[in-house]
């Protein structure tokens, strides 16, 4: 059994700790030991594990018998279809996945590079030097029109800044129920039940017309919409409904613009504190591209500095900063036996900072992913995408994209953070930043 967390009271346990700062909780709970106990309440126990084997064991070796915790499943539901993205049943999954795939394979994203450099291009135009910027809404604004072109070929900007807060709200209301000992039924019509079911039905009344209106249109566009309409299972003829379209592209929206927009966020903020990387990175972007042709995809194996600075940025602030498992049958692993029903929380925000596998986990040095430097690094000591089968399945889009709108915005324009204190983290669904980090533009030239 693993060791417990001893600085909980009684009834509420480990609960007012995790309360009063969710990002040192679990920062603090890896740093007790590579797995331990916590209560957040009376009945909630879980086990926190920090460790890259039994992680790995958890998300591939013995993948099927984690599925999502089952209570965090039902609070992401609100009312809204099954998806790959929130199901906890296996094959309900495996079926929804193998239909995606295809969609996200590198040869066919590809084909998108030149949509994400010309709409960074187009924000970054839009700067002008001396303008404060709100980084965490502009990032935000940009990866969902990317996102809205890429999977809708829909100029989604009319309804960009109603589309998020449709997710911002659904965000903050799960976050919070997921971390509350007690909280209202859904059925129950209490005001945040009432407004989250709105701004929901809200959002999949909007996807849900892009989608019909293609299906009725018939029209081929070639988009990741194409894609998933086209997409079915060779044994079985097995494809995906119109409602299942709905749902699944929503979840895609979710998945595929807010972590990487706050990822960039965080990454140009990095950069201004950081002057010798950003210098380092400048010289790379001209010397490969120059600055006046946007970076291509061919561009990319010639840049692998470019992808270091994004996988530190990703170390350090990982959008996804902690995900839940549940057992569904008895299991072992190395000296723990593993009841079925027993809650895990994946750390990934304690394994990235942890100093039994990285050295200064608290510096920002790019240079810890040089290919010298990851070639003996345990393949689960760095999961921002998680791994294993259920491995994010828009990791090489979200790379992709990131790899090209850096040194696209950098060609044109530098941001600089001018407030005396850092931002401050904001622990939600995902990993924010308070108020979204304001950056002074400034010109490069």
């Amino acid at each position: 059994m693993p060791p417990r967390r001893r600085d909980g009271v009684p009834v509420f346990r480990d609960f007012l700790s995790y309360r009063a700062d969710p990002l040192h909780f679990w920062l603090s709970s890896g740093q007790l030991a590579p797995v331990v106990r916590i209560g957040l309440g009376p009945f909630l126990e879980y086990w926190v594990v920090t460790e890259p084997d039994f992680l790995q064991h958890i998300l591939q070796k013995n993948v099927k018998n984690y599925p999502r915790e089952r209570r965090l499943s039902r609070l992401n539901r609100l009312d809204g279809p099954e998806l790959m993205f929130n199901t906890d049943n296996w094959e309900e999954w495996l079926w929804r996945r193998r239909l995606m795939q295809p969609a996200f394979h590198r040869q066919q994203i590809a084909r998108f590079a030149e949509i994400m450099t010309e709409e960074a291009g187009r924000l970054a135009g839009s700067w002008q030097p001396g303008q404060a910027v709100n980084l965490g809404y502009a990032m935000k604004t940009l990866t969902m029109r990317i996102i809205g072109r890429t999977m809708f070929s829909a100029d989604v900007g009319a309804e960009t800044d109603e589309l998020q807060e449709t997710y911002e709200l659904a965000s903050a209301f799960t976050f919070e129920r997921a971390s509350s000992i007690w909280v209202p039924p859904l059925w129950l019509p209490t005001p945040a039940n009432r407004r989250v079911k709105t701004a929901v039905s809200h959002r999949y009344s909007l996807l849900r017309r892009l989608v019909e209106g293609r299906l009725a249109s018939g029209e081929v566009k070639g988009d990741l919409l194409d894609t998933l309409i086209g997409a079915h299972l060779e044994e079985n003829g097995r494809s995906f409904s119109s409602e299942d379209l709905v749902g699944e592209m929503g979840g895609i929206v979710f998945a595929g613009h807010e972590t990487t927009a706050l990822t960039m966020m965080w990454l140009f903020y990095l950069l201004s504190q950081h002057p010798g990387i950003e210098a380092r990175l400048l010289a790379e972007v001209e010397a490969v591209v120059g600055m006046a042709r946007p970076p291509t995809l061919d561009d990319l194996p010639q840049m692998p500095y470019t992808q270091q600075v994004i996988s530190e940025t990703l170390r350090l602030y990982p959008p996804v900063y902690v995900t839940l498992r549940e057992a569904d049958a008895d299991d072992e692993f190395g000296d723990y036996h593993i009841a079925k029903g027993t809650h895990l929380v994946l750390n990934i925000r304690g394994l990235h900072r942890d100093p039994r596998y990285w050295d200064n986990p608290e510096q920002f040095n790019p240079d810890r992913f040089a290919p010298e430097q990851t070639k003996n690094r345990h393949n689960f000591a760095f999961i921002p995408f998680l791994g294993g089968p259920k491995k994010c399945i828009g990791d090489s889009f979200a790379m992709m994209e990131m790899q090209l709108v850096v040194p696209t915005i950098l060609q044109q324009r530098r941001l600089r953070y001018g407030l005396p204190a850092p931002p401050v983290e904001k622990p939600g669904f995902v990993m924010e930043a308070e108020g979204g980090i304001e950056m002074r533009v400034i010109s490069h030239r």
